[in-house]
C-alpha cells in the first residue's frame, strides 16, 4: 500500500511538471515548429530564387570574372566592403552571389552575371525571407534575450515530451497500445483528443527529442556549457574555422633576408605552376587566382571566398553545404598562395562530430529529401501534441479557473524527484533552473491557498 501511495504521488508530480510545461512551451513550440519546417526547405528556395534572377543574366559565356564582379558590387556602393563571394554551384549558375557591407553599415546581397559583373538583383541580407525565418526560430526576433527563452522553451519541450511518454505508457494494457489506442469505445471530444494526443506523442517522441536535443549546441547556456566540457575532458576544436586569427607571411620581412632567399622564392614558385604561387613577390593574391584555386578545390556548394582580414590576413575559402560532413575551410597565404590551414570533418573531436551530425539531421541536411521528409513529420507531430493538449486543457478547466492538477498528498520531494532535478540541473541547466523556481512558486501558491481555505 505504501508503495502503491509513493507511486500515485509520483505521478501526480509529474502530472503536475507535465502540466505547467504544456501551458508554458505550447506557443512556443508551434511557432519554432512551423518556422523549423519553412527554414528545412532552404535549398529548395534558395534554387528557386536563384533559377529567377538567373533568367536575366547575358548568357556570354561560362568563365568567372571574379575581378569584374568585385569591382561592379563595390563601385555601385561607395564605401563597401566585401564580405563574402558566393560562387555558382554549378556551370549551368549564370549568377554569383557578393554579400557587401556598405559605407552606411548596411548589409546587402548582390546577385552579379558571373561573366559580366552586372547586379542582376539586390536585398538587403536580413531582409531575405529565409534569414527571417531562422531569426524567428533560433531568437523570436530577441536578440540575446529571445535565445535565451527559446533555450528554455526547448529545455522544457523535452521535459514534455519524456514525462508525456512516462504518463502515457499503459500499466495493465499490451505495450503496443502506446502506438495503437483502441478508439472504439471512446465517446466525447476531450477522451477521443487525449487518445489521439498519446498515440502521436509515441509515434514522434523519438523524432522530436532528436531534433530538440540537436539543436542545443546553438543555445547560450547550453551551448558554453559544452564547450567548457569538450576543455574538461580535453577534446580541443580545429580553430580557426570562425574566428580566424591567422596571419600571411610578411613578404617584406622576405625582401629583407637578402636576394638568395628571393631567387630561391621566385624558383619555387616557377616549379609550383599548379598553385596560385607564381605570382610577383610583394603583390597580393587577387581575387581571380583565389577563385581559380577555389574552384579546383571541387568543395560541396556553396563554395564562399573570404577576402583577409587586416593588411596581412589570409583569403578564406570554406565549402558550406548544408551537411556539416561536407563542409571544408582552407586558408591561402595572401601573397604566397600557398596553404596555412585545412580543416575538414574528420579534423574534429568525437563530441563534434557527433554534434555536426545533430545539427545536419536538425537541417534536414544528413540525407537528403528523406531527412526534410522525416523532420517535416516531428514538426507536424510536436504542432499536433501541442494543439490536442492545449484543446484537452480548455475542455477540462474549471470555467474561469487555470485548472492546475492537484499537489499530491505527500508533497514533500522523494530522493527520486531530488535527484531528478539534479540531472536536469546538470544536463538542461536552464530547466533546472526554472524547474526550482517553479517548484518554490508551487510550494508558496499551495500555502497561500491553504491559508485562503483556512480564513474562509
Amino acid at each position: 500500500m505504501m508503495a502503491s501511495a509513493k507511486r500515485t504521488s509520483f505521478m501526480h508530480r509529474v502530472w503536475r511538471w507535465h502540466f505547467f510545461a504544456g501551458l508554458m512551451v505550447v506557443p512556443f513550440v508551434l511557432i519554432l515548429s512551423v518556422t523549423g519546417a519553412i527554414y528545412l526547405f532552404n535549398p529548395q528556395y534558395d534554387a528557386a530564387i536563384e533559377q529567377s534572377i538567373n533568367r536575366a543574366a547575358t548568357g556570354a559565356g561560362d568563365s568567372i570574372d571574379a575581378k569584374a564582379v568585385l569591382d561592379t558590387a563595390l563601385a555601385q556602393n561607395d564605401g563597401s566592403r566585401l564580405v563574402r563571394l558566393i560562387l555558382p554551384r554549378s556551370d549551368a549558375d549564370a549568377s554569383m552571389e557578393a554579400e557587401i557591407v556598405t559605407g552606411q553599415g548596411k548589409a546587402m546581397t548582390l546577385w552579379l552575371d558571373k561573366t559580366s559583373g552586372d547586379i542582376m538583383h539586390e536585398t538587403p541580407t536580413d531582409g531575405r525571407f529565409m534569414v527571417f525565418i531562422k531569426r524567428i526560430h533560433g531568437t523570436l526576433l530577441g536578440g540575446n534575450l529571445g535565445s535565451l527563452v527559446v533555450e528554455i522553451m526547448a529545455c522544457w519541450a523535452i521535459i514534455l515530451v519524456v514525462t508525456g511518454l512516462f504518463l502515457w505508457w499503459p500499466r495493465s494494457a499490451p505495450w503496443w497500445r502506446v502506438f495503437m489506442p483502441d478508439f472504439r469505445d471512446t465517446k466525447g471530444l476531450r477522451p477521443t483528443l487525449f487518445k489521439l494526443h498519446g498515440m502521436v506523442g509515441a509515434w514522434v517522441s523519438g523524432l522530436a527529442l532528436i531534433m530538440l536535443v540537436s539543436g542545443l549546441p546553438w543555445t547560450q547556456v547550453w551551448g558554453e556549457g559544452f564547450t567548457r566540457a569538450k576543455a574538461l575532458m580535453g577534446l580541443q576544436s580545429p580553430g580557426q574555422v570562425w574566428f580566424v586569427t591567422l596571419q600571411s607571411t610578411d613578404p617584406h620581412a622576405m625582401h629583407d633576408m637578402g636576394a638568395t632567399l628571393w631567387e630561391t622564392e621566385n624558383r619555387r614558385a616557377e616549379e609550383q605552376t599548379s598553385t596560385p604561387s607564381d605570382m610577383v613577390m610583394g603583390e597580393p593574391l587577387s581575387i581571380d587566382q583565389v577563385v581559380t584555386q577555389a574552384i579546383s578545390e571541387d568543395f560541396a556548394p556553396p563554395v564562399w571566398v573570404q577576402p583577409p582580414r587586416g593588411e596581412n590576413g589570409v583569403w578564406t575559402v570554406r565549402g558550406m553545404n548544408a551537411n556539416r560532413l561536407l563542409q571544408d575551410t582552407v586558408h591561402y597565404d595572401r601573397w604566397s598562395g600557398e596553404e596555412v590551414m585545412r580543416i575538414t570533418y574528420k579534423d574534429n573531436n568525437v563530441l563534434d562530430k557527433a554534434m555536426a551530425l545533430g545539427v545536419s539531421f536538425h537541417e534536414g541536411a544528413l540525407f537528403g529529401w528523406p531527412n526534410q521528409v522525416l523532420s517535416v513529420i516531428a514538426a507536424l507531430g510536436v504542432a499536433t501534441l501541442s494543439l490536442t493538449g492545449a484543446l484537452m486543457w480548455w475542455k477540462r478547466r474549471p470555467r474561469g479557473r487555470i485548472g492546475v492538477p492537484p499537489m499530491p498528498a505527500d508533497k514533500r520531494i522523494s530522493l527520486g524527484v531530488g535527484a531528478l532535478i539534479l540531472v536536469l540541473a546538470v544536463f538542461l541547466p536552464m530547466a533546472g533552473v526554472t524547474l526550482v523556481a517553479c517548484l518554490i512558486g508551487d510550494l508558496i501558491w499551495s500555502r497561500v491557498s491553504a491559508l485562503s481555505v483556512r480564513q474562509s
